[in-house]
């Protein structure tokens, strides 16, 4: 006999009362919510259970949510510590997604207790006894590891066995995390085993829900297509701009371009994504000469382009003439590099391209030096500085008004949310050393953050490493003074989840852009508005 059916005969006896959804069966606005119908109908963990099959994306922005019940609104201020407020389930073919809320900012990616416990095959007598179900995964986010507990052995297992991710990757009271239904994290089988399971969350002072049993969830079939970006250039007036951390290999010296066994695969990718602009971060070691001659002869760009670089790293090719270039004051070494482009024959105006690498990681701070957070917050509003000064005509370049603005590169905002708030809306913090906020857009208005997503994923992350303990996040962007450039396309590419005759048409193999670097190429296309 199937567990499905024993599930089904076990619930029968129970009291029917067809409740699923939020608190005490009722979505978080209190209207009844109807049980999908292979689901089971009878209460159970927690107030029945519940199926939200739909098209979510991972993204940052809650938006494809809006349509979706809460799942369980938790009593407000009834723990210690961070409050566990509300979460939201849904699922398509793929991933398992769940969106949370809590009482007060934090990283989730460090620094937290707060832990997941997922019992996906539904029986509270298997996996790790806690909130009274037998949950076959325990994730604790803040330590980046998790365990898989089954016939009564237990293994560690990483964000790469479960195919995790999560955003955003800097501190927020909100959430989205994704799991590959198909991740298989130990010899013992597929981690989600049949279509029912149990959900919940702890941390060291509360805990959702607050009754024994999880949340029940039913992975039903999902018929939810995904809008997958093409490769190809929509419009054949606009100029493409391809961000990218080539990635230093410290222990040869060089940046990843100049690797033979890297080359052949960057040189894939610029054939299949043929930018107009290139913006390389991490190139220590070599000078924009040196990029220059391997971009022609060993990665396959056309020969006649302009390079140059500032900075430790900052690398700038362009099949349009730079004019002008300016190294804009960080933090110590860590500046930014602004780049004047003649782009009249695409945009009919120059292009004024700002290239930023602020520092990595949140370790820190040494030798009295600030910490890493505080680094990059320096780096940012130095860009933000420069920005306003070239609204007011008093930067370095002089350019009219409304002169096309694009800011880009590997940001690595994993920390405060302050940062990427700075670098879209113009708030500087540190304003004794940089002067006044100042919004970046021509006409007052914040940046656009184009949020560019994977090519046939649902997943918005532009940095994979498997081996790492952190799990993939977004620390590659690209905003634009959108009141006058139009982004007419966008994406970011991650050879892995092409379809294969996608690849095959592109000339492309699967592991081209692993073996190329950590990080995605990010690809936008834009056009005067």
């Amino acid at each position: 006999m199937s567990r499905r059916l024993l599930l089904s005969l076990a619930l029968s006896v129970l009291v029917v009362i067809g409740g699923c959804g939020g608190l005490n069966g009722t979505t978080d606005e209190g209207d009844p919510e109807q049980p999908p119908e292979d689901a089971p109908t009878t209460r159970g963990p927690v107030d029945g259970y519940a199926s939200h099959p739909a098209r979510i994306y991972v993204d940052e922005s809650m938006d494809d949510w809006e349509d979706i019940a809460a799942r369980h609104v938790d009593s407000p201020d009834d723990g210690r510590g961070v409050d566990l407020e509300r979460v939201w389930i849904a699922h398509d073919a793929e991933y398992l997604f769940l969106r949370f809320e809590l009482g007060e900012p934090l990283n989730l990616q460090e620094g937290n207790a707060l832990t997941l416990y997922l019992d996906t095959d539904n029986n509270p007598e298997t996996g790790q006894q806690a909130l009274g179900l037998g949950a076959e995964l325990a994730w604790t986010f803040g330590e980046r590891s998790g365990q898989v507990v089954r016939n009564g052995g237990s293994k560690e297992v990483t964000h790469a066995d479960l195919g995790f991710t999560s955003l955003p990757t800097v501190t927020s009271t909100t959430f989205e995390v994704a799991f590959d239904r198909s991740a298989v994290p130990t010899d013992e089988g597929a981690l989600f085993e049949g279509d029912s399971l149990r959900v919940g969350l702890s941390n060291d002072g509360d805990r959702l829900p607050d009754a024994d049993g999880g949340l029940g969830y039913v992975l039903s079939d999902a018929d939810t297509p995904l809008d997958t970006p093409s490769l190809g250039t929509p419009n054949a007036s606009a100029l493409r701009m391809l961000s990218y951390n080539s990635v230093n290999d410290f222990d040869r010296g060089r940046s990843a371009i100049f690797l033979d066994d890297r080359q052949p695969s960057f040189r894939r990718i610029f054939d299949a994504t043929d930018p107009g602009v290139i913006a390389f971060q991490e190139v220590y070691d070599q000078t924009a000469d040196q990029v220059a001659t391997v971009a022609e002869e060993a990665l396959g760009l056309p020969g006649g382009w302009a390079w140059a670089k500032k900075g430790q790293d900052l690398v700038l090719g362009s099949r349009y003439p730079i004019l002008d270039t300016h190294a804009i004051p960080g933090y110590e070494d860590n500046v930014s590099g602004a780049f004047l482009l003649d782009a009249d024959g695409a945009l009919g105006t120059d292009l004024l391209v700002v290239n930023m690498h602020p520092p990595c990681c949140n370790y820190g701070p040494d030798d009295g030096e600030p910490s890493r957070n505080a680094q990059r917050q320096r780096v940012v509003d130095g860009v933000v500085a420069f920005l306003r000064d070239v609204k007011q005509g008093e930067g370095p370049f002089d350019v009219p008004p409304e002169t096309p603005i694009v800011v880009l590169g590997d940001m690595n905002f994993v920390g405060e949310a302050q940062q990427p708030q700075t670098l879209r809306t113009g708030e500087i913090v540190n304003t004794g050393r940089y002067g006044s906020p100042a919004a970046p857009d021509w006409d007052g208005s914040p940046l656009l953050d184009t949020k560019p997503r994977q090519v046939a994923s649902p997943l918005h992350t532009t940095w994979i490493a498997p081996g790492s303990s952190f799990p993939p996040g977004r620390l590659d962007y690209a905003f634009v003074t959108d009141s006058v450039l139009e982004v007419v396309h966008e994406f970011v590419l991650h050879t892995p989840t092409l379809p294969a005759d996608v690849r095959s048409a592109h000339g492309l193999r699967a592991d081209d852009t692993p073996t190329a670097s950590d990080h995605l190429p990010v690809v936008i296309d834009v056009a005067p508005r």
